[in-house]
């Protein structure tokens, strides 16, 4: 199998997954309380006319099959819909928010990557002793602290105790974040640490395994000093492994990205998800869920590409 057909196929199969999903995040809205058209006319009192009329101008008088179904066809045409709340565009929502959770995804793979690798190559070579142990426990610790929890520590000790970063994230509508670092450190770092804390401990099991594998012993029975047999042999040979558990981490920082940018009111796609869910903006949800799975599909791919490409043994069935 050559990698092209290999990458195609990793490729169908994740496109395959997004159909269903979509079905799925609609049933879920559909069955959510309120109504659409309420939110949409919120501090009007509205008479029951007015919401009849809102409701028939919104599509929501027609059957929930006929709105999937026409929410659908837009779809080869690039026409997400319109937000049922404020009518603008589903895709000029997103192009006006996609960049912002960019950045932040990005810089929150580029810490959590070295940060999850380091620790778990810390803990696996080390196991058993004081410093697994203790590594370990604070990893644990954090995987099970939710994100919310988390932030809103961050927020108490930096910018309430020692007063030294915003505890939110507003910054310009026409500016970057990055224009505004400090704005970032707070998101940034919880999720890189709970992200990092969950990819490490798995990234420790695999270390650890191959501080145990008779390759290894053979090297140290050769006379090699034991941190040329971890660089040599041990790190290259966990690598591999490892790239999936990062990859199935960037699921966590997608995830998490909702709560902590609603958390820190980080203008991105993860608190405009939030809202939209909570005013049943059927349109604006299903339009970022599917980039949300999309990118998640993208990064699977990549990382089994490269699995494939890093162990001997897959390089050579391609």
């Amino acid at each position: 199998m050559g990698v092209a057909r290999f990458l195609l196929r990793r490729i169908l199969g994740g496109l395959a997954i997004l159909p269903p999903l979509s079905v799925l995040v609609f049933a879920a809205i559909e069955v959510l309380p309120g109504d659409a058209a309420v939110y949409a006319l919120a501090g009007q009192n509205p008479s029951p006319e007015l919401l009849a009329q809102t409701r028939h101008r919104l599509g929501l008088d027609r059957s929930a099959p006929e709105r999937y179904l026409d929410w659908l066809a837009g779809l080869p045409h690039g026409d997400l819909g319109r937000s049922a709340i404020n009518g603008q565009s589903v895709s000029a929502v997103i192009e006006g928010r996609i960049g912002n959770t960019v950045v932040l995804g990005v810089l929150v793979v580029l810490l959590m990557v070295p940060l999850a690798l380091g620790i778990g190559a810390f803990a696996g070579t080390r196991e058993g002793r004081a410093g697994d142990r203790v590594v370990s426990l604070v990893t644990l610790c954090l995987v099970a602290v939710p994100e919310f929890v988390l932030a809103a520590a961050l927020i108490v000790v930096f910018a309430f105790v020692l007063d030294v970063l915003p505890a939110t994230s507003i910054f310009p509508v026409e500016d970057s974040p990055l224009a505004h670092p400090t704005v970032l450190v707070l998101p940034v770092t919880t999720l890189a640490l709970v992200a990092a804390s969950g990819a490490s401990r798995q990234v420790r099991v695999g270390v650890a395994d191959v501080m145990r594998s008779r390759y290894v012993e053979t090297a140290r029975l050769k006379g090699l000093p034991e941190r040329r047999v971890v660089l040599r042999h041990v790190i290259p040979n966990a690598v591999g492994p490892s790239l999936q558990v990062l990859a199935g981490s960037v699921g966590v920082v997608i995830g998490g990205s909702v709560i902590v940018e609603t958390v820190f009111s980080y203008p991105g796609l993860g608190s405009a998800l939030a809202a939209a869910v909570t005013t049943r903006d059927f349109a604006l949800v299903e339009g970022i869920v599917m980039l949300l799975a999309a990118a998640l599909v993208a990064a699977y791919t990549a990382a089994d590409l490269a699995v494939a490409l890093l162990t001997p043994k897959l390089r050579t069935a391609l």
